[in-house]
């Protein structure tokens, strides 16, 4: 026999299918998301996976400041890989009338290593033709079929293309961030190659004869390697300029590395918001309960046994969950995968992929949130249900003795009754809280990452000691003498760059030697050997305190040194360590007055370039600021917009709940006389200082958790600047919230006008 409390379903879903419409749509949306992340990131993931063996990715490379021999390349080939030449020349390109000064690095078409993956168009086949990167070419607006001037050259642009050791684009290994809008990398012919008149690198690629089968490994063998390739360089008199394994290669590994913090990102905003959903079911099936708590009895003294109702209250949360998770799931694979797929390849040159099934997706979208649903659900009806049918026919739910009422000041009439009100409702006021809270983190993220960007590009002026700084390869030209410049207020510097390692980034240290009474570097000490000053930003992403040891290594060699902290210099530019030019020299045994660079606030331009190794400028330390506000800033504004609306529904949801359960005291009320506005002021006017309490608390809990997780992302990436919100970006987060609140507080004055009186009369105890 069908057990007649199925029917009930419906008319319980048609009664309540506002309420239940509104968490589907918001399950199904954010399942959607979730699934669409986890579909999109699978597949992109599986196809950079796809991309080491198909494309032939290089395994690291070496670059020497002049072509490396026969015999050496022999030598270092004798450690059971291949090397193949990966010359490029880095030049100016020109779009049309635009401005912008834009970098590119020019590599020749190549067969045996690092090959393209042409996303539109062709590979060049004529010395005028080049294929660039794709992402570069949709910031640029860089059609198949432009052409633009490469080294003062007209190049027609053939196709779009993915380069797999450039999934990002990072200059240099060095660098705090990749930058897809002014850095550009493009392939052309042999005859096109040489069309370029600038400077060559003499660059190589390596892929190992066995590839290793995890980053461990990876490591293992590039240190390895690595003391061969410095053995083999002093052998032959090579000058070593970079080595980078794969496993350390930004422009490699950041895609991929990113796109897995996402997936864990996505899954515990989904458990949170099943979480508090699954508590939105319980209160309302708890009050539920409670009001047809006579009718329970009745059913259980006819008969009824206590898992039959417990099934039936379950139906709906699990019924919801369920079609909202297969909903969910089916927009994941189409439209929120696309939504996801547009904003990787927004940030990233990935190459083009296919869908793939994703079992993790399927677990953590439909599984994990029906398990969730199931579990609270079921922990709070079993609770509710446990008593005796009489004492359900009698209405007393209470599970713990009655306990007197808590005694209240003698204030007036209204402000005890309110006071009752809270207090009544003090578990639906927590969970409010909560959802508030964590809908605040998300806007905090919203709101701060572009306040926090933007001041980081109205400030970077300030946060450099000189506006030109150019690195030397040597301090003598050909001929012996000083390489000098003519620039007003130029000055001498040493610059070298170690390492500081950890187990979640080995990040560069620039290490400065600067000139006693420096202009630029305003550092009055006393130096022993081996004490230095550490910039603010060295300070403040490894909490360094003065007198502490640092420990700093050098690339690529089997060495390292340790300082001792004397002083913190403001210098927000970068992770760098100062000390004068004298122990510079000392510390690594160069001659007395030797240096290797320029600072200076004016251009220095009368240097040959072939001495030059790297020129930094205020551009190069704004830029990370830049491709973050390009790749995230546009999609902020979005997120404030869901945020809006997902506080809207939460409020909507919990103040529903409020009403509900005091339908009896609105009803009563209503009977003793007093209009729907008083009845507002008594029940809506509580609720109204919880939301403004929680929105306030809550803006200020979400600053802290996005502070502490954007210090964890920052600790992924070179460089280092504060997470900032302005007092306005505070006010504008409450502001947002709240006028969410006073929308759905305009749909709680309208249900109070729906409560009939007869309610009262109709539920006396």
């Amino acid at each position: 026999m069908k057990n007649p409390l199925i029917k009930r379903v419906p008319r319980e879903l048609k009664g309540e299918w506002h309420k239940y419409l509104v968490i589907f749509i918001f399950m199904t949306l954010i399942i959607g998301f979730v699934s669409g992340m986890y579909v999109a990131n699978k597949s992109m993931l599986k196809a950079a996976d796809e991309s080491v063996e198909k494309y032939k990715r290089e395994d690291g490379y070496l670059q020497f400041s002049d072509p490396a021999s026969d015999e050496l390349i022999a030598k270092l080939e004798e450690n059971g890989l291949s090397i193949y030449e990966n010359y490029f020349k880095q030049t100016d390109e020109k779009i049309g009338s635009k401005k912008d000064e834009i970098e590119i690095r020019v590599y020749k078409v190549q067969d045996d290593v690092d090959l393209p993956c042409i996303m539109k168009g062709r590979l060049p086949e004529a010395d005028d033709e080049i294929a660039i990167d794709r992402m570069h070419a949709d910031n640029q607006d860089i059609k198949v079929g432009d052409t633009i001037k490469v080294g003062g050259n007209d190049y027609k642009v053939t196709g779009l293309v993915a380069l797999v050791n450039y999934s990002t684009l990072y200059k240099s290994a060095s660098d705090t961030m990749f930058n897809a809008i002014t850095f550009d990398v493009g392939l052309v012919t042999k005859e096109g190659f040489e069309r370029l008149d600038t400077k060559l690198y003499y660059r190589y690629a390596w892929i190992y004869d066995k590839r290793p089968e995890d980053d461990k490994e990876s490591k293992k063998m590039g240190d390895s390697f690595m003391e061969k390739v410095v053995e083999a360089s002093y052998e032959y008199g090579a000058q070593i300029e970079e080595f980078v394994p794969a496993y350390l290669n930004q422009a490699i590994i950041f895609a991929t590395s990113d796109m897995g913090s996402d997936l864990a990102m996505g899954g515990v905003i989904l458990d949170i918001l099943v979480v508090v959903l699954a508590f939105i079911f319980a209160i309302t099936i708890n009050n539920t309960i409670t009001k047809e708590s006579a009718v329970i009895g009745t059913l259980r003294a006819s008969g009824y046994t206590r898992g039959e109702l417990v099934r039936h209250y379950m139906t709906m949360p699990v019924l919801v969950t369920l079609i909202a998770a297969l909903v969910g799931n089916t927009l994941g694979y189409t439209l929120f995968k696309t939504v996801v797929v547009n904003m990787y390849y927004n940030s990233y040159s990935l190459p083009s992929y296919e869908t793939v099934w994703s079992a993790e997706a399927f677990t953590k979208t439909t599984i994990v949130p029906l398990i969730i649903m199931f579990a609270v659900n079921l922990f709070v009806i079993i609770r509710k249900l446990r008593l005796s049918p009489l004492r359900f026919i009698r209405r007393d739910l209470k599970v713990k003795k009655r306990k007197k009422a808590m005694r209240l000041p003698r204030w007036k009439f209204l402000a005890r009754f309110k006071t009752r009100v809270f207090l009544q409702n003090l578990p639906n006021y927590f969970v409010l809280l909560i959802g508030v809270s964590f809908v605040s983190i998300m806007m905090s993220m919203a709101i701060g990452m572009p306040q926090t960007l933007d001041y980081y590009q109205d400030h970077v002026d300030e946060m450099m000691f000189a506006k030109y700084q150019v690195m030397l390869k040597y301090d003598t030209d050909i001929m012996g003498n000083e390489i000098t410049t003519g620039v007003e207020g130029a000055e001498k510097i040493n610059m070298t760059s170690l390492v500081r390692l950890s187990e979640v980034y080995d990040e560069d240290v620039t290490v400065y030697g600067f000139a006693n009474d420096s202009r630029y570097i305003k550092i009055k000490d006393d130096f022993q050997d081996n004490e230095v000053y550490v910039s603010t930003a060295y300070e403040g992403k490894y909490k360094v305190k003065v007198g502490d040891k640092i420990t700093l290594d050098e690339k690529y060699e089997d060495k390292n040194y340790e300082f001792k902290v004397i002083g913190i210099y403001d210098y927000d530019g970068g992770i760098a360590v100062f000390m004068p030019n004298d122990n510079y020299t000392n510390v690594f045994d160069k001659e007395k007055g030797s240096f290797n660079g320029y600072i200076s606030d004016n251009k220095i331009n009368d240097i040959d370039e072939n001495y030059i190794i790297k020129e930094i400028t205020v551009k190069d330390i704004r830029k990370m600021a830049d491709q973050l506000d390009h790749s995230m800033g546009s999609y902020m504004v979005y997120f404030q917009y869901l945020c809006i609306i997902l506080s809207a529904v939460l409020i909507y949801l919990l103040t529903k709940i409020i009403i509900e359960k005091n339908e009896n005291p609105i009803s009563m009320v209503k009977i003793l006389g007093y209009n729907t506005k008083e009845i507002g002021a008594l029940y809506i006017q509580p609720t109204t200082w919880v939301v403004l309490a929680s929105d306030i608390i809550g803006a200020f809990i979400g600053y802290l958790v996005i502070g502490i997780m954007w210090k964890k992302i920052i600790m992924k990436l070179g460089g280092w600047f504060e997470f900032t919100i302005t007092f306005g970006g505070f006010a504008k987060e409450i502001i947002f919230i709240f006028i969410s609140y006073l929308i759905v507080m305009l749909m709680d004055i309208k249900r109070i006008k729906k409560v009939p009186m007869d309610t009262a009369l109709k539920n006396v105890e």
